[in-house]
């Protein structure tokens, strides 16, 4: 524990230090002006009017003014500027008032005036043609004369990083330009709109809707479709219908593309369930949702977009270390001050322990559940996505079986009154354990259906290997059925002495499969339950009185007044007993023997358990000599001819 606090601690002074880092508009340099440029078109600290400023008082509109910044950022990005390169100092420069960005392009510079460095008016003027050359790769001798811009969104765009080509071409590069276009390093939405065929009314809303569809990727607990089946065949009929239409998922028919002309497109009716599928998905939630990892961009500052751990950025990485502080948190807190106030609340009652856990594991589903809500807004690339919607969809189901099982451990305690072990509830304890047993099956296939394994090939598959197994398992199943019926007909419980013919003694346990029984010479043995289900048993515990039985052989020479009041004083001890059945017993002179006269006593103890039968019969024997001393009669010899007990 003294690790993690240390390591918490560690983690809340990185984040404190970088939470310093949150770059605000400066061009009083050359790496401040792109530096700003860059930031302020980031997603998470979209500012249009900032960026606006590096392009100094230039007579544009403001929707010229984006789409120029947006394209210029393109062109630095593909001329590979790094803005670490750029210099970061006011002197020194090797012209005044001119830098140059980068030697690969002559026409992107910067100029200062009145000591700010803003983008070149030339470069400015020059960004159509610089975005067509090095964006979308088409060289002034390779364009056609009369050909509109609209008509460039047809030839490839490269990548930055991934080497993946804006294309409508196949249906692979349709979606592969879409979801391209909306990441953070080519986030262009107007260009990502045009992968889908919106109706006239829809148009307005297109870089919205583009949008909302990768959301609704990101958001989808199953994957949508693998990149690697993606038909890149640009021909591509649809074998059933004949037409050229593409299914991603056959699973998923209602999202599909279509060939119009030489372009594949969303399908427009795949473009009109946009909005209902998103609104099912987010309800009004999608705002907050996807703006939640703002913050966490903040915190990272000028380094957010750094890529460490491989595909994870640096804010990424904090918005993991931020979920899994309050997974310890949690942890912390339901172990230490949930735990504490229930024991002092239930201290003794049967009732704490699954009240606890119930309480901590509702705790634990309402943090997966706040964690998969918020999912999305990691950003990662959607394979990896899926893993982590697959990781919490799995935690989710274990937190819920505990839940669950916890629950039937509380009701176990409210039937049982806390005393489980107590036999007379077998069926309940019973109960309980089948219960528990299908939601470990349900759970089982919960998990395998999440991992996204053929839950009909692993139930095919279950259901041969069982067969196997019961064959194999007779005995086994046999007891279990003996058990079940034990618990059914009540015909025993924990603490009765029982004798099957074989086996006398004391039940210590019953189980699924046996029956533990302690015998008077103070072993211990294990019967299968089949055996006792099958067998007789007499079941000498539920005895409602433990009978005595014995003859007293009294001397000839006594006196029968004498015997008379002998035996009516016996009587009167049985009586006076508290634990003799009153109701019925004998004590009468009941023959002639070789030694003397017999006296019968025939009485009943009123007690539960072997122990107390000795203490009742040690209490009477004891009285009866005492009686016998008080009267001076002499027992013949041998002093008792018969004595029976059952």
């Amino acid at each position: 524990m003294r690790k993690q606090i240390l390591f918490i601690g560690f983690l809340l002074m990185s984040i404190a230090m970088n939470a310093q880092e949150k770059w605000e508009f400066a061009n009083a340099t050359p790496y401040e002006t792109v530096k700003s440029h860059f930031y302020f078109l980031e997603k998470g600290h979209y500012n249009i009017e900032l960026a606006t400023y590096t392009l100094g008082e230039v007579k544009l509109s403001t929707k010229a003014k984006e789409s120029n910044l947006i394209k210029l950022k393109s062109i630095l990005l593909s001329l590979n500027l790094k803005i670490e390169d750029v210099l970061n100092r006011k002197r020194g420069i090797k012209e005044k008032n001119k830098y140059q960005l980068t030697s690969k392009e002559p026409l992107v510079y910067l100029i200062r005036v009145k000591r700010k460095w803003i983008y070149s008016p030339e470069t400015i003027k020059n960004i159509p043609n610089l975005y067509k050359n090095h964006v979308l790769n088409i060289s002034p001798v390779k364009q056609q004369k009369g050909r509109s811009d609209s008509d460039l969104i047809k030839e490839l765009i490269k990548n930055d990083s991934t080497g993946i080509k804006f294309s409508l071409i196949t249906p692979a590069k349709t979606i592969s330009s879409h979801l391209l276009f909306l990441g953070d390093s080519l986030f262009n939405p107007e260009l990502a709109s045009l992968t889908i065929n919106f109706a006239p009314e829809d148009t307005s809303d297109a870089k919205e809707l583009a949008i909302k569809l990768k959301q609704i990727y990101l958001g989808a607990e199953r994957k949508v479709f693998l990149f690697n089946e993606l038909s890149t065949d640009t021909f591509y009929t649809d074998s059933a219908s004949g037409k050229h239409i593409f299914f991603p998922n056959e699973a998923f028919r209602e999202l599909y593309l279509e060939k119009i002309g030489d372009k594949w497109l969303y399908s427009r009716s795949t473009s009109k369930l946009i909005r209902s599928v998103h609104e099912d998905m987010y309800g009004n939630d999608a705002e907050e949702v996807f703006h939640f990892s703002d913050k966490f961009k903040v915190w990272a500052g000028v380094n957010s977009n750094n890529i460490v751990l491989k595909i994870l950025k640096l804010w990424q990485v904090y918005m993991i270390f931020y979920f899994f502080i309050i997974f310890i948190a949690l942890q912390f807190i339901n172990r230490t001050a949930l735990k504490l106030v229930f024991k002092k609340l239930l201290a003794r009652s049967p009732y704490r322990e699954p009240s606890y856990h119930i309480i901590a594991s509702i705790s634990y589903i309402v943090l997966f559940s706040i964690i998969k809500n918020y999912a999305p807004s990691f950003e990662l690339p959607m394979d990896y996505n899926h893993i982590l919607l697959k990781i919490i969809k799995v935690f989710l189901i274990f937190y819920y079986t505990l839940l669950a099982v916890y629950s039937v451990n509380f009701f176990k305690v409210l039937f049982t009154h806390g005393r489980s072990y107590d036999s007379q509830f077998g069926i309940v304890v019973f109960a309980s354990l089948i219960i528990k047993s299908i939601i470990f099956i349900t759970s089982m296939l919960f998990v395998i259906d999440a991992l996204d394994f053929n839950l009909f090939n692993f139930l095919a598959g279950l259901s041969i290997g069982g067969f196997a197994l019961a064959l194999g398992a007779q005995d086994t199943v046999k007891n279990f059925l003996g058990s079940l019926m034990i618990f059914a007909d009540k015909s025993f419980r924990v603490g009765d002495w029982i004798d099957n013919g074989e086996i006398s003694g004391t039940v210590e346990e019953i189980g699924l499969r046996s029956t533990k029984v302690r015998t008077f010479h103070n072993s211990l043995v294990t019967v299968p339950n089949s055996l006792l289900s099958d067998n007789n048993i007499d079941n000498l515990g539920r005895r409602a009185y433990r009978r005595y039985k014995s003859t007293i052989v009294v001397k000839y020479n006594t006196p029968s007044n004498l015997i008379d009041e002998f035996t009516q004083q016996i009587s009167e001890l049985i009586e006076k007993h508290p634990d003799t059945r009153k109701d019925f017993y004998m004590v009468y002179i009941n023959d002639f023997g070789s030694y003397g006269v017999k006296v019968l006593i025939y009485a009943f103890f009123v007690v539960d358990d072997w122990k107390n039968e000795m203490k009742a019969r040690h209490e009477l024997i004891k009285s009866i000599l005492d009686l016998r001393d008080e009267l001076g009669i002499e027992f013949s010899v041998p002093t008792i001819a018969q004595t029976e007990d059952s």
